[in-house]
C-alpha cells in the first residue's frame, strides 16, 4: 500500500480536531510558498525604481528684474511729451534746434528655470495705440555704464527690492545675492545673434494683418461673432489682441543646457512709437501679455 493511501486512511481515522488542525497547517504551507516570491517580486521592483533615473519637471518663472516677484514688473504710462534726456539730465536738441521728444521706452523682465534647455517668449497685445514691440536679450550690470552728453542713455535702471519671485531655482553666485537698493543696469545685449542680430529677436507674428498694426479677421468672427464686412460691431478692432512669438530661446545663448542645470536670463522689452504719433490727450490705454513657455 502506498505511503498516501497510508496517510489518507489514517487521517479518515482521524478526530475532527486533528483533521482541522492538518487542514489549518497544509493551508498556511500553502500561502507561504506563494508569499515568498511575491514578496520578492515586489523587492525587486523597489530596487528597479531606485536605478531608475527620475526626470525632474520642468520649472519656468516670468519675473522682474533680478528674479524679483512679478508684482514688480510694471509697464507705466507712456509720456508722449516727455523730453530725450542725456545721462546727465540735460535735454537733447535736434538738428532744427528744438528739444526732442522721446519714441521709444524700455522694460527689463526675467526668465528663470530649471529643467529647461529652449522655450518661446509670446508677446500679446491690444493696438489702441500706434506702438510697436521689440524684445532683446539684456546684460545685467551692477555699475552704471558711462555717461555721456548730448546723448540718450541706452541703459534701463532699476533698484532691486527684496522680494524674490516664490518657487524660484536657487542659483550659485555673488550676482544673485545682492543687497536690497542695490542699482542694476540693463543694456541690450548686442552678443547674442540668436533671435536675428544685434540682441534683437525677430520672431513672428501668429494674426497680425499685413501692412497694418491690427490683429487679422481670419478668426475674429469665430471667436467674438458680428458679420459684414468688418465684422466688429461686437467688440472694437484695437481690443483684438496681436500675437507675436519668439521661439527657440535658448536657456543660455548660444549653448545646449543638455545637463539641465538652472538658467536666470533677462530681457528688454522695448515699446515704440513714431514721432508725434501719440497724443497725450487721447489718453487710450493697452494691455501687454508676455507669457514663456517651455519647449525642450
Amino acid at each position: 500500500m502506498s505511503l498516501f493511501k497510508k496517510g489518507l486512511e489514517k487521517f479518515n481515522k482521524s478526530s475532527w480536531q486533528i483533521k482541522l488542525q492538518l487542514v489549518i497547517a497544509l493551508t498556511l504551507t500553502a500561502l507561504l510558498l506563494i508569499a515568498i516570491p511575491t514578496a520578492a517580486w515586489f523587492n525587486y521592483q523597489r530596487r528597479i525604481v531606485k536605478m531608475q533615473k527620475i526626470q525632474s519637471p520642468n520649472v519656468l518663472i516670468l519675473s522682474a528684474a533680478h528674479r524679483e516677484d512679478s508684482m514688480f514688473f510694471n509697464i507705466d504710462g507712456i509720456d508722449a511729451d516727455a523730453e530725450k534726456k542725456d545721462g546727465y539730465g540735460n535735454a537733447i536738441s535736434g538738428v532744427d534746434g528744438k528739444t526732442e521728444k522721446i519714441t521709444h521706452k524700455d522694460y527689463v523682465f526675467c526668465v528663470t528655470g530649471e529643467a529647461v534647455n529652449r522655450f518661446t517668449i509670446q508677446l500679446a497685445y491690444t493696438t489702441n495705440n500706434p506702438f510697436s514691440y521689440r524684445v532683446f536679450a539684456a546684460e545685467e550690470l551692477t555699475s552704471e555704464p558711462a555717461k555721456h552728453t548730448g546723448i540718450e542713455p541706452d541703459y534701463v535702471t532699476y533698484s532691486l527690492g527684496n522680494s524674490m519671485a516664490s518657487g524660484i531655482p536657487e542659483l550659485s553666485g555673488a550676482e544673485y545675492h545682492l543687497d536690497a537698493g542695490s542699482p542694476l543696469y540693463y543694456r541690450i545685449d548686442s552678443r547674442v545673434t540668436e533671435g536675428g542680430s544685434g540682441g534683437e529677436y525677430t520672431g513672428r507674428y501668429l494674426n497680425k494683418a499685413s501692412g497694418s498694426n491690427y490683429a487679422t479677421q481670419t478668426y475674429h468672427v469665430d471667436t467674438y461673432g458680428g458679420s459684414g464686412s468688418s465684422g466688429y460691431e461686437k467688440v472694437h478692432s484695437g481690443a483684438e489682441p496681436v500675437y507675436w512669438q519668439a521661439e527657440n530661446v535658448s536657456a543660455f545663448p548660444l549653448q545646449n543646457n543638455s545637463n539641465r542645470k538652472p538658467f536666470s536670463r533677462h530681457f528688454i522689452l522695448r515699446v515704440e512709437w513714431e514721432a508725434g504719433a501719440l497724443d497725450n490727450a487721447a489718453k487710450e490705454t493697452d494691455i501687454v501679455y508676455i507669457t514663456v513657455k517651455a519647449t525642450s
